[in-house]
């Protein structure tokens, strides 16, 4: 967790380019959780209770955006509503959680089936024979990878600026 630290305090360096929720409790996780019918753990977990949610710059990382739009639509950055969405309409497994949808029908999903979380990318389409769609990429081999890899970009544009 030392390396997700020193992440989130570059993070809250450009508070001009961040907006997030920091008043995530272990009860909302716990709600959370009973909701996709998942237990969240580590860097992901740790992610909530500091942030919530996470738009910086040009990147979104999905969370848990406000206690009182849990399970409500109205806000694009909540994981719950993403995930089950994608469990419904394209039969995403239930170990996926989605963190981030380009909306080009590519999503990053947390893969909660190993001890160790990857972040992994979906096409969300409905496969054949109501299979699940496959993982097409891992793109980080934890979640705090995935996370210093996008904010590094960001951060970068930033400073170009």
């Amino acid at each position: 967790m030392e390396k997700y630290e020193v992440i989130k305090q570059e993070i809250l360096k450009y508070p001009t380019e961040l907006e997030y929720y920091p008043k995530v409790t272990n009860e909302l996780i716990t709600k959370a959780e009973d909701a996709l019918n998942v237990k969240i753990t580590g860097t992901y977990k740790q992610f909530l209770l500091d942030f919530g949610f996470l738009s910086f710059g040009g990147l979104e990382v999905f969370g848990i955006p406000h206690e009182n739009i849990l399970k409500q639509n109205e806000d694009c950055t909540n994981v719950v509503v993403n995930t089950l969405e994608s469990r419904e309409e394209i039969n995403l497994q239930e170990s996926l959680l989605v963190i981030h949808n380009f909306g080009n029908g590519e999503l990053y999903c947390l893969d909660l089936s190993s001890n160790q979380p990857q972040v992994v990318a979906i096409w969300d389409e409905q496969p054949e024979n109501d299979e699940y769609p496959p993982v097409t990429e891992i793109i980080a081999e934890t979640f705090e990878d995935f996370l210093e890899e996008y904010t590094a970009m960001e951060i970068e544009e930033f400073d170009s600026l």
